[in-house]
């Protein structure tokens, strides 16, 4: 009995001090903290969850320590929740099952702990301002006249990265993040871009004179422009606007000699014919038929476009002004006769594509019933029938539609204006050089050629 006593008592000493301790099995915040006291768990903890976080940003590698956004863990609360589970069962059940060598049930004590969202996203701005790579702009290439698209870059998804980030501090192992990576998406070339490029030829061109450029994208209507509001001579481009004034003063389909008169204007750029169709517009008389040019024109709102005369007038002409022929800056000397500026004529040529391919638009607003969209599409076949294989069309590959006019000065003016059928869209061209004294063909052809090329791959890349 006396031996009994004593192992008991040996017992309960030893019971005591397993008591004093967290009770075997015990779990908190996935921390196993079994057979320690309630101090040695505390120091443990701390040192776990105050240990850094190793961010990955792609193939970069830092560290965040806690303690920059107050992370905190709550001890006090999660060891007394554990020391109630210590505590909460009877001394003797307990000692019966230790003396048994019966295992307790085991407890888990989550994890209580607060940091602030605020100085988290504050550090993780600052990460993306030090390894973000935005998209980098498209660009031209003035050596092998090509558009680049930009590289798409990439950034850091602060919100995805946040939560990633919050699961890693609140676990004791693999305490390691690969932060969210977001790809930019790559800049495509734009008119800007074109435009630059352009620029950036003409330059190297060494071109003494003038070049103006007008490319509207018929998709978007968004416009590129180089001096488009320069005063030229018409040329014959001027029968653009000869072409669309008759079919507004025909009440049916043009049949025998107009239809003959209409063509020749057109695909033999006979001034003659113009004249004749000049004549019809003025009910016989060619200087009347230009004055109703020009006020059909005016109607458009192409105010810079006009003709005071017919073609080959040997006359005084009148003195016609202008927005463009007024200006102080840039003077091609046009002809008195007949003027335009590439914007007008972009506009013109913009306003007889929208008619042909979806009927209405600005010929109906303005010349309400006397331009169908049959006229409009006769219009565009009748100017698609004139090839010239230079110009804009040298500059597109072989089959493609051009529904142009080109016009030709005296010595020192060259134009072509058109309407271009690709693949990855339609779009107007206008181009117009101008040289003082003398424009060589051998320099203007190849220039206006290559123009027509970088747009061409600017819409089919």
């Amino acid at each position: 009995m006396v031996a009994s006593v004593g192992l008991l008592v040996i017992q309960l000493v030893n019971y005591q001090k397993v008591r004093a301790t967290l009770q075997p099995g015990m779990v908190v915040a996935d921390v196993p903290v079994g057979g320690l006291t309630v101090a040695q768990a505390s120091t443990l903890l701390s040192q776990i969850f105050s240990a850094p976080v190793e961010l990955h940003y792609q193939d970069s590698i830092f560290s965040l320590d806690p303690a920059i956004i107050s992370f905190r863990i709550d001890l006090e609360t999660m060891l007394a929740l554990a020391d109630t589970h210590r505590t909460e069962t009877s001394f003797w059940t307990d000692f019966w099952n230790f003396l048994w060598n019966r295992s307790g049930k085991p407890v888990s004590v989550p994890l209580v702990a607060e940091y602030s969202e605020t100085q988290l996203s504050a550090f993780l701005t600052d990460v993306a301002s030090r390894y973000d790579r935005p998209p980098t702009n498209a660009e031209g290439n003035a050596e092998s006249l090509s558009l680049i698209d930009g590289s798409p870059g990439y950034s850091l998804d602060i919100e995805s990265s946040m939560a990633v980030i919050d699961m890693a501090l609140t676990v004791p192992q693999n305490r390691r993040v690969v932060l969210t990576i977001a790809d930019g998406t790559a800049r495509t070339p734009t008119l800007e871009t074109l435009e630059s490029l352009v620029m950036e030829y003409i330059d190297r061109s060494s071109f003494e004179g003038l070049i103006s450029l007008v490319v509207t994208d018929l998709d978007t209507g968004e416009q590129l422009d180089i001096h488009p509001d320069v005063a030229y001579a018409g040329m014959s481009i001027m029968k653009i606007p000869i072409l669309a004034a008759t079919y507004k003063i025909l009440d049916t389909e043009p049949f025998g000699d107009t239809a003959l008169v209409i063509e020749r204007t057109i695909l033999q750029s006979s001034n003659v014919n113009a004249n004749i169709l000049l004549m019809q517009l003025g009910d016989g008389d060619m200087e009347i038929g230009a004055e109703a040019l020009t006020r059909d024109m005016s109607s458009l709102g192409l105010v810079n476009t006009f003709m005071a005369g017919y073609y080959d007038q040997d006359a005084i002409p009148p003195i016609i002004r202008t927005p463009a022929n007024q200006r102080d800056d840039l003077n091609t000397d046009p002809d008195p006769f007949m003027q335009t500026t590439p914007a007008d004529t972009a506009s013109l040529l913009t306003t007889i594509y929208q008619c042909a391919a979806h009927g209405g638009g600005t010929f109906a607003l303005v010349f309400p019933d006397q331009i169908t969209q049959k006229e409009c599409q006769d219009i565009i076949g009748l100017l698609s029938s004139n090839k010239i294989a230079t110009l804009i069309e040298a500059g597109v590959p072989e089959g493609t539609t051009v529904a142009h006019k080109h016009g030709f000065g005296s010595t020192d003016t060259i134009g072509d204006a058109g309407v271009v059928f690709s693949p990855g869209g339609d779009y107007v061209i206008v181009m117009y050089m101008w040289k003082p004294d003398y424009l060589e063909w051998e320099v203007t052809a190849p220039i206006m050629a290559t123009i027509s090329r970088v747009v061409y791959r600017y819409f089919n890349p």
